[in-house]
């Protein structure tokens, strides 16, 4: 079935349905629910963060254990999804990122506001299997960053100048 085939009910329902799995990785995320976070991909879905590909739920579990101290806020914005069938969508959205690490918020309380650590831009791979959407890939690329608390970056660019 192609884009245009896709009544506009089908096309609104799936945009929705897209949407809403995105807020809850990003409420997952925030709220160290990895196990669930985890069950939003495909089997051999992959999350390219900071510059390491994760793949399938299990990978994603391995990759995130070292944020178990941070406590972290992403504001999603811009959001937009691209539907192509019935069972695939692509999306982007920008996430403002605002970070402690090694914060405890049951004896310190709430941080403290800070400027954010960065702006990306996700750009994900939906499809929908058993009647659930689920990320088949999911990256992000920095759009802008604090460099001074973001290095893996800097990396990036240094091993192109050479």
């Amino acid at each position: 079935m192609t884009t245009t085939a896709i009544e506009s009910a089908q096309r609104r329902q799936i945009e929705w349905d897209c949407t809403q799995v995105i807020y809850r990785f990003y409420g997952c995320l925030d709220d160290h629910l990895y196990d669930e976070l985890a069950s939003l991909f495909t089997p051999t879905g992959a999350w390219v963060r900071l510059g390491k590909e994760l793949v399938g739920p299990e990978g994603i579990l391995e990759g995130i254990g070292e944020r178990s101290d941070w406590l972290t806020v992403h504001l999603i914005t811009n959001v937009r999804i691209t539907v192509e069938d019935l069972d695939h969508a692509s999306s982007s959205q920008y996430v403002t990122l605002y970070r402690h690490e090694g914060w405890n918020r049951e004896v310190q309380g709430p941080a403290p506001v800070v400027l954010p650590l960065g702006i990306l831009r996700h750009r994900d791979r939906l499809v929908r299997e058993e009647d659930e959407w689920r990320f088949q890939r999911k990256e992000s690329s920095a759009v802008m960053v604090d460099r001074g608390r973001v290095t893996h970056y800097e990396e990036k660019r240094d091993a192109a100048s050479r």
